[in-house]
């Protein structure tokens, strides 16, 4: 029946067979202008052929349509890879910050040990000077935290986390290395300078004047004792340990006072 209806007008049934080439073409190598041409053209320069110029104009318009389909095509195909690579940038800066954010301290605003084993994997060999470990801890914390409440406690550390790190340089690292336990890397500095800024701290805490009614033996406001300890070879845990060892050799000595880790005898 289809070819009793076309057979009588011959050039209608050249335009539909050139619409139904172009159209399954456009669908089946919409991804290949290559194959399109080689699959298509041929196929249109026959049919403009045997068509004798009787609807040159439709043919035209007809062979138009897949440059458009392509050109829209490819518009599409730009835009979902700008909004994919756009996408991908947001995740990417997302997952940065989350990675930010799970290496701080959510009330200070310090690094945490996290943030710290980070910061050590960058760290290298001094070039002038060593590194070293300052161990600090808040004197008789637990008493504040009884008899003041956790929310006077919070406000105390996190004043006392902003004077640590209003004395020391912007390469240096502080760290929130537990609760009322604060750690704070120097890099290429001398023994000299690390004991001066150790006290300087101590003194900056001091000078907060925060009140503190169980701390009569060091003071009666909030107190800080310090360790200190070179970082020798990168052995950041002997380190930690030696500044541990001289912050308990404070403690014992009245608090309120700084004390450099005693060399290991040779």
């Amino acid at each position: 029946m289809k070819s009793q209806y076309l057979l009588p007008n011959v050039q209608n049934y050249l335009i539909i067979s050139l619409f139904s080439i172009f159209f399954i073409s456009a669908i089946t190598l919409t991804d290949n202008v290559i194959a399109f041409c080689l699959h298509a053209v041929p196929s249109a320069l026959t049919i403009l052929l045997l068509d004798n110029q009787h609807n040159t104009l439709r043919i035209l318009f007809i062979s138009v349509l897949p440059i458009i389909a392509f050109s829209i095509h490819h518009l599409m195909l730009k835009r979902s890879e700008s909004f994919t690579h756009a996408l991908v940038a947001r995740l990417y800066e997302e997952r940065d910050k989350l990675s930010n954010l799970s290496m701080l301290d959510p009330l200070t605003g310090l690094y945490n040990r996290r943030g710290l084993e980070n910061k050590l994997s960058l760290l290298t060999t001094p070039h002038n000077g060593l590194h070293f470990v300052l161990l600090l801890d808040i004197d008789r914390f637990k008493a504040y935290n009884d008899h003041y409440g956790h929310t006077m406690g919070d406000q105390a550390l996190v004043k006392v986390a902003c004077a640590i790190r209003d004395a020391v340089r912007s390469r240096d690292i502080v760290v929130r290395y537990g609760g009322e336990e604060f750690l704070v890397l120097l890099t290429n500095v001398s023994k000299e300078y690390a004991a001066q800024l150790a006290e300087q701290i101590r003194l900056r805490v001091q000078a907060l004047a925060i009140p503190h009614g169980f701390n009569q033996l060091a003071a009666t406001h909030v107190t800080l004792s310090a360790g200190i300890s070179p970082l020798e070879q990168l052995d950041v845990a002997s380190a930690i340990r030696a500044a541990d060892s001289a912050l308990y050799q404070a403690k014992n000595n009245g608090r309120n006072s700084v004390r450099l880790a005693t060399p290991p005898p040779t």
